[in-house]
């Protein structure tokens, strides 16, 4: 082969590679790019909400509806302030590096959901409005810091959901 068609060659390769690289750059980067992603819910109407970084520009911020986000409409102004709480993180720190994953969550708006039944939906409405305050009364301590505590109250009304709401409702009848 003669020097000048390696040459045709090797630059219509590179333009190639160029080209390739320059249309499909988001998907490269989000694929294998560092990355963060962060998963988040409200406590007080359960939306939830995707933010995402891909090589430190922000790609994603969106917020989506659920059915137990759909049953605290029905009750609940939709101007509230949200309580943003973190379930899920992803985090890539490097290109072509592995991913690290935390998962957690606030579980008290879907066990009320599911107590509805059992309750009746006024009981059901008034156990997601008692844990509403319970929130907003212990907001504070998310900016502060004293997340153990903070997360320790939400647990706590959490298990009583489960195990006794009824003890709930009762203290909601003493306010």
């Amino acid at each position: 082969m003669k020097r000048t068609n390696v040459s045709k060659i090797l630059a219509t390769l590179m333009v190639t590679i160029t080209v390739v690289i320059i249309v499909f750059w988001s998907p490269i980067s989000e694929a294998f790019g560092p990355m963060e992603q962060d998963e988040l819910q409200c406590l007080i109407c359960h939306r939830n909400r995707i933010e995402k970084w891909v090589c430190g520009a922000k790609v994603n911020d969106d917020i989506t509806t659920n059915r137990y986000s759909d049953w605290i409409d029905t009750f609940t102004s939709l101007d509230h302030q949200h309580v943003w709480i973190g379930h899920t993180s992803y985090n890539r720190r490097y290109w072509f590096g592995g991913t690290s994953i935390a998962c957690g969550g606030m579980p008290a708006l879907p066990r009320i959901f599911e107590q509805r039944s059992r309750l009746g939906e006024l009981e059901a409405q008034k156990l997601a409005a008692r844990f509403h305050e319970l929130v907003k009364g212990q907001s504070s301590k998310i900016h502060s810091g004293e997340l153990d505590s903070f997360f320790g109250e939400l647990d706590s009304f959490t298990k009583a959901v489960v195990d006794d709401p009824g003890s709930l409702l009762k203290s909601d009848e003493t306010h």
